[in-house]
């Protein structure tokens, strides 16, 4: 089947491919990859991406995307359902690609109908019955990375890599960068000083950090480094995130901290991670974004498997505590030993080595 798409791809006009990626962003962050090593094999290709109305930004105005298609989850109606199946396949796609592989990206493919349809592994393989619609590609290994596995799909398709220098061709216009700039200067934030980006939630309860342990390593900053200290954070976060800002604030003794929470576009936290000397953070999006400009980052990582999903190569430094119940995929863990483990001195001791 491989010879027979790379034979269509590489002989007709303007093959249309559509990139079924509907999640969040470090989803779309890991899929990057394999999109672009596409676009690249055949340059002629006319890409389309559906994605969720919360992380579409990232990808707006990207140069191998032609049609960036959102998924608006507040709006779905048995009318937007059947308007969006109109304008699936209206669009006659003659390839689909699902990097999702749930239930959600299995309907999208269906609605769109392509003529060759395919799908990674994902995280897990592909999952709620997603593999009755696409013809799924093996990962190499059992572990292999996420953003490899989407590859794998790339590799099917002839596409030839070199996997230590990846291009995720995440592009930051200027106007974003004029942005930060003004709400820096407005903070009082002088750019000749050391920034450090702080960001302690992430969707997951169980992969958060505690609320003190970021105060208490904030404060170690503050007393060694002549830095500016940022927070950052979503407007709400998912699952109790909001909050998390003022409760840091709070316990911290320094009084040298900038909040940004929930007043950044994800446009705007791009443009800012090129002023950023150091980016500490829980797994979550901001990570994996941070990961992929190569912004050198420290990552909490509690109770999933960081050869999976966690920051992948960049210039990131992984701190996780190995316990007997990882890896695990519970959101709500009260348990949290594995991110209890995590000591501030260790993550303050990775704090040095970046900002020395």
């Amino acid at each position: 089947m491989a010879n027979k798409i790379i034979e269509f791809l590489e002989n007709s006009l303007k093959p249309k491919i559509l990139i079924v990626q509907p999640s969040r962003m470090g989803d779309i962050i890991f899929a990057l990859p394999a999109v672009v090593e596409i676009k690249k094999k055949y340059p002629h290709s006319h890409i389309s991406w559906i994605a969720d109305e919360r992380c579409a930004e990232i990808l707006s105005g990207n140069s191998i995307i032609d049609n960036l298609i959102v998924f608006d989850r507040t709006k779905i109606t048995l009318s937007y359902l059947k308007q969006m199946y109109k304008n699936l396949r209206d669009q006659k796609f003659d390839l689909s690609i699902d990097f999702h592989g749930l239930f959600k990206s299995a309907v999208i493919v269906k609605m769109a109908g392509a003529k060759y349809k395919l799908a990674s592994s994902s995280t897990n393989g592909m999952r709620e019955f997603s593999w009755l619609f696409s013809k799924e590609i093996k990962p190499w290994t059992k572990d292999t990375h996420c953003i490899e596995r989407h590859l794998a799909v790339a590799k099917y398709l002839g596409c030839e890599f070199d996997i230590n220098n990846l291009d995720f061709n995440l592009q930051i216009d200027e106007k974003y960068i004029l942005e930060i700039k003004a709400i820096l200067k407005k903070e009082k934030i002088d750019l000749d000083e050391k920034l450090v980006l702080v960001h302690p939630g992430g969707g997951w309860i169980s992969r958060r950090w505690s609320s003190l342990k970021f105060a208490q390593t904030i404060d170690l900053i503050n007393e060694l480094f002549k830095v500016n200290v940022i927070l950052i954070g979503g407007k709400e976060g998912g699952a109790s995130e909001k909050g998390l800002d003022e409760e840091i604030i709070s316990l911290s003794k320094t009084k040298k901290i900038v909040n940004l929470t929930g007043k950044l576009t994800l446009k705007q936290l791009m443009a800012l991670f090129k002023f950023t000397n150091l980016f500490l953070a829980n797994e979550a999006g901001p990570m994996h974004i941070a990961t992929a400009l190569k912004v050198p980052s420290i990552a909490i990582l509690g109770p999933t498997d960081a050869n999976r999903t966690g920051p992948f190569k960049g210039n990131t430094v992984i701190i996780q505590k190995k316990v007997a119940c990882q890896p695990c995929r519970n959101r709500n863990c009260t348990n949290l030993i594995c991110m209890k483990l995590v000591t501030v001195d260790e993550v303050f001791y990775e704090v040095c080595n970046k900002l020395k």
